[in-house]
């Protein structure tokens, strides 16, 4: 099979509410369309020599190859059901493991890495921040992260040498179903999933958080700030909050400083599970999915089986140690 690199780009990442109560940075389509052409020359240049591409309703993919030299690679678009939300990225990740992908290009913010986890847990990830509070993924230049794409999926550079199973949140129902953060899972007041963005910190009841890193944005800086827990670390943090508590200050937004009242925070072991108990809504990674009746329960734990992250300095390094840019003049 031909080293093949996926790429999916989320055109509603970077555009929610948060841009009128915040100071988010708006990610323009035109500015994802520019990411994924300079990933896909950075993917060709890597060995690359296919590419699979989830299509959207904002055409972003289509508009970055058109008139882009791909040097014979071929192209298939695999179409998911063209819903407009998360479960196209879902289902155009597992096709793509299905179809046989060597790294995934991700471009959105942390709701979209969750959506891909969860169409294919293990998918050998490099997420490239468009989205708001980006947290899971990191700042990237689209040309390296398609470089280090191309030079996996090639394997040139091994994958278990340069990535790392991140951390999921998994949360189980009394219903039997289940459900994954990669960041945070937080439950917070109300009764409905309304806008889906948090920045209230009055109606936070309790947080699972894998990655409370303090330079974060959103409930993982107000965990970070309470009781720190990277991402390179096992377990996570549970806090609970209190209103008119002591507690943090935290950016619990881009641009956005809030004091949140902390009752308790403690370490969460990996494994360990701990329950989340409504009435209250269960935002995953800052998006209000699940609302929870009155007595009705979650139960989280936190297990670093997720998706290989590829670090993609050290793909780099490994590339270059290796002799894979030494070139001669013409």
């Amino acid at each position: 099979m031909e080293p093949t690199v996926a790429i999916i780009a989320n055109p509603a990442s970077g555009k929610d509410i948060r841009r009128l109560v915040a100071h988010a940075t708006v990610t323009s389509d035109a500015t994802k369309v520019s990411i994924v052409r300079r990933a896909v020359v950075g993917a060709i240049e890597g060995g690359a020599r296919r590419f699979l591409l989830m299509p959207d309703r904002s055409g972003l993919a289509e508009r970055a190859l058109k008139g882009l030299d791909l040097g014979g690679a071929e192209v298939e678009f695999v179409d998911p059901a063209m819903t407009g939300d998360g479960r196209d990225t879902s289902v155009a990740a597992a096709r793509f493991g299905d179809l046989g992908a060597g790294a995934v290009i991700v471009l959105g913010g942390d709701g979209t890495n969750r959506d891909a986890a969860k169409g294919w847990p293990s998918l050998p990830l490099i997420g490239v921040s468009t989205g708001t509070n980006n947290v899971f993924p990191r700042w990237v230049e689209g040309t390296v992260a398609g470089l280090a794409a191309g030079l996996v999926a090639s394997d040139q550079v091994p994958l278990a040498d340069v990535s790392r199973p991140a951390k999921i949140i998994h949360a189980e129902f009394a219903d039997a179903t289940t459900d994954l953060a990669l960041v945070d899972l937080v439950l917070v007041e109300g009764r409905f999933t309304g806008s889906r963005a948090l920045w209230e910190a009055d109606r936070l009841r309790a947080a699972v958080v894998a990655v409370a890193e303090p330079d974060a944005v959103g409930v993982a800086a107000v965990a970070g700030a309470a009781m720190p827990c990277g991402r390179d670390e096992d377990g996570g943090v549970v806090v609970y909050f209190e209103a008119g508590k002591p507690g943090v200050r935290a950016a619990l937004g881009p641009g956005l400083f809030a004091h949140v009242g902390v009752g308790a925070a403690e370490r969460l072991p990996e494994h360990l599970t701990v329950e989340l108990e409504g009435p209250g809504v269960l935002a995953f990674d800052g998006e209000r999915d699940r609302v929870l009746g009155s007595r009705e329960r979650a139960t989280v734990r936190i297990v670093r089986d997720g998706p290989r992250v590829i670090d993609i300095g050290a793909a780099l390094r490994a590339a270059a140690m290796g002799g894979a840019f030494q070139s001669q003049l013409d």
